[in-house]
């Protein structure tokens, strides 16, 4: 079974505190760029009802009917009106320009291929405002974990629910060749013995490649940091953050 059919399970793994840092980070960047904003891959709606509670013009996208699911029960909860578009990063089109249009949370590692990439990067240039910015955030890829033992399962974390604690193990295989790492996270409740797995993959973008990505696809970088308190990003960064224009 695929991780993004269970909004629940993502969300008990994902979820952000509105005053966590990530969340800051992003609010910080639409004061700076504007309005409206659309978030692609918005999953459960984690980044979007945030920020529709601080009155933000924002809708978001994505292609998992499930996940989008979780995201209206998010806002429905609040007293919301939600904004949500079920399409396909790669090929959308709102009829709608937009300042900031960001991909939070990894999510474009789910994109497997060069074109893929490619089309998503099509897609978001015909939807951004004249000076509007694209916003990417992804791992900044580690040959440690990438090259772990796939026969060994490694704790991910333990959770706690209505039901009990939930525990996470993952086994991970990397395939050099497409750059695409295979996850698989079994889990249980600590008081059941039966145990479930869920799958899914990233493919990792390495730092020189995901620079010249945006350039080739018609994007000027503009900042690239290493983490959400905006450091600059260098080789130890965990992460990605690249904040882009178009030409």
């Amino acid at each position: 079974m695929n991780l993004y059919e269970n909004d629940w399970l993502y969300d008990l793994v994902h979820e952000k505190p509105t005053d966590g840092e990530q969340i800051a980070f992003y609010e910080k960047q639409i004061a700076k760029y504007g309005q409206p904003v659309l978030e692609l891959a918005c999953g459960t709606g984690n980044y979007l009802v945030t920020f529709q509670e601080k009155d933000v013009e924002i809708a978001g996208l994505d292609a998992s009917a499930e996940m989008l699911g979780g995201a209206e029960k998010r806002a429905t909860k609040r007293e919301l009106e939600s904004n949500l578009v079920n399409a396909d990063m790669r090929q959308f089109n709102l009829k709608e320009k937009f300042a900031l249009i960001f991909v939070a949370g990894n999510s474009l590692q789910h994109l497997d291929t060069i074109d893929d990439v490619a089309a998503t990067f099509y897609s978001v240039k015909r939807h951004l405002k004249p000076d509007g910015k694209f916003i990417v955030e992804v791992f900044n890829p580690s040959l440690q974990l990438l090259t772990r033992d796939p026969q060994i399962r490694y704790f991910v974390g333990e959770y706690k629910t209505e039901n009990g604690w939930i525990v996470i193990e993952e086994n991970v295989f990397y395939d050099p060749a497409t750059q695409i790492n295979h996850i698989h996270w079994h889990y249980k409740n600590q008081y059941e013995k039966e145990e479930n797995t869920v799958t899914f993959t990233m493919r990792q973008f390495f730092p020189q490649e995901l620079d010249y990505i945006f350039k080739s696809n018609g994007f000027r970088i503009e900042e690239k940091f290493g983490d959400f308190d905006e450091r600059e990003f260098e080789s130890k960064s965990a992460k990605q953050i690249i904040i882009a224009s178009s030409h």
